[in-house]
């Protein structure tokens, strides 16, 4: 091998190891940059959270409630604060229905929630709201001026939307539905705020609301109180109990349907 090549492949190496060695040195320092720049970044004395912002709309839920229980959580700095952790601790406090949280730059985080309204009791122990939907607060079952529904399991639907639509019937003659049952046989009752017991059984139980509803002004003509029951179970009148216990007959009696 020639002197001028034996030269020229030690050029070589020596400019392929000042190459990596260059590359090297490059990597380390681009590492030990970004490392720097994340620890000051995420350094809790340069970026701490200085304010937790807490919205909604504080019916049930205590908004220094929520407070008291999140600060432990805003410790970090403005990049480590744990976001998931707020919501899911917010989220698991009685009457909070959603929660949303966001970090607003430099020092914030808010948090905004939102609540359950009742709108019924369910069996079990739950509430609905007004969606149909059912949840658990502490002493549900205390709260009064809430309907009370009741069905067999799979059947929470079926009952909200009957109790919607009986309701809205029912507004036409000044009642509500104070307690509105479906057994697991099929059969429906109701009891009106007036505290009438209505019985419907099992057939067009909206024709059945119907046909009390039109005869709902001669029934009370020369009442002072509402009946205490009403059962339409049959297929060609209805048949009313009053007060002193006496019944009377609307229509005809027919066959109970």
């Amino acid at each position: 091998m020639s002197v001028s090549r034996k030269q020229a492949m030690r050029h070589g190496i020596r400019g392929f190891s000042g190459g990596v060695l260059v590359t090297l040195v490059l990597f380390v320092l681009a590492t030990g940059g970004v490392v720097w720049v994340y620890n000051g970044m995420i350094a809790q004395e340069r970026w701490p959270i200085l304010w937790l912002t807490i919205n909604g709309p504080f019916e049930r839920v205590g908004a220094e409630q929520v407070r008291a229980s999140l600060t432990p959580l805003v410790s970090g700095s403005f990049f480590t604060v744990n976001t998931r952790a707020l919501k899911e601790k917010t989220g698991e406090m009685p009457w909070v229905s959603g929660v949303t949280v966001q970090k607003i730059w430099p020092d914030t985080v808010e948090v905004t929630l939102e609540e359950f309204t009742p709108v019924a009791h369910w069996v079990g122990g739950y509430l609905l709201d007004a969606n149909g939907q059912k949840f658990r607060v502490p002493a549900a079952d205390d709260i009064q001026g809430l309907p009370w529904l009741e069905g067999p399991d799979g059947q929470l639907g079926v009952v909200f939307d009957s109790w919607k639509k009986f309701d809205d019937k029912l507004v036409r003659i000044g009642q509500q539905v104070d307690h509105l049952s479906l057994d697991a046989r099929g059969s429906w009752s109701a009891r009106l705020n007036g505290g009438t017991e209505v019985r419907l059984g099992k057939g067009d139980i909206y024709k059945s609301l119907d046909v009390l509803i039109s005869t709902w002004a001669g029934l009370m003509q020369g009442q002072d109180l509402p009946p205490v029951s009403v059962d339409l179970r049959y297929t060609n009148g209805f048949a009313v109990l009053w007060a002193q216990n006496t019944d009377a007959i609307a229509g005809n009696y027919g066959e109970e349907s």
